[in-house]
């Protein structure tokens, strides 16, 4: 069976195994999310809050997630403006489905079962989301 294609930046070899995305990529990418448009200044200011790092480091970076297609790049003024090129969640939601059919083999339920952390109790607040969550994706 073949698989189906998959975009082009979770293709990229030099990503993280299985999501296309390093992790700096990834960090990079969570900031622009949150900003919605923002300059590479403002991306290392951001960043350079929690981690040593380089202007021209977040700025080669970002100039490979344009080039992956996960960022536009606007050059109309002295400072480049950055936007998603994709939404965040499409994102997720391609790199989760990427991690669970090569490290699970498919076994969502398993990915679930993790990603809820249900090793442990949940509260009966969360019982119910997670039940009307179920119910209305089903009745579909």
């Amino acid at each position: 069976m073949d698989e189906p294609l998959q975009p082009k930046w979770i293709r990229s070899s030099k990503g993280a195994p299985f999501t296309g995305i390093g992790s700096l990529e990834a960090d990079i990418l969570a900031v622009v999310w949150e900003l919605d448009t923002t300059t590479v200044r403002q991306v290392y200011e951001t960043l350079r809050e929690r981690r040593q790092i380089a202007y021209t480091t977040v700025m080669t970076v970002m100039n490979n997630l344009v080039k992956k297609h996960l960022l536009t790049q606007d050059k109309t003024r002295i400072a480049y403006l950055y936007t998603p090129a994709i939404p965040g969640r499409e994102v997720v939601d391609t790199v989760l489905h990427s991690v669970v059919d090569r490290l699970l083999r498919g076994q969502y339920n398993v990915a679930v079962s993790q990603l809820l952390d249900l090793d442990r109790e949940l509260t009966p607040d969360q019982f119910d989301a997670l039940r009307n969550l179920a119910r209305e994706k089903f009745a579909a």
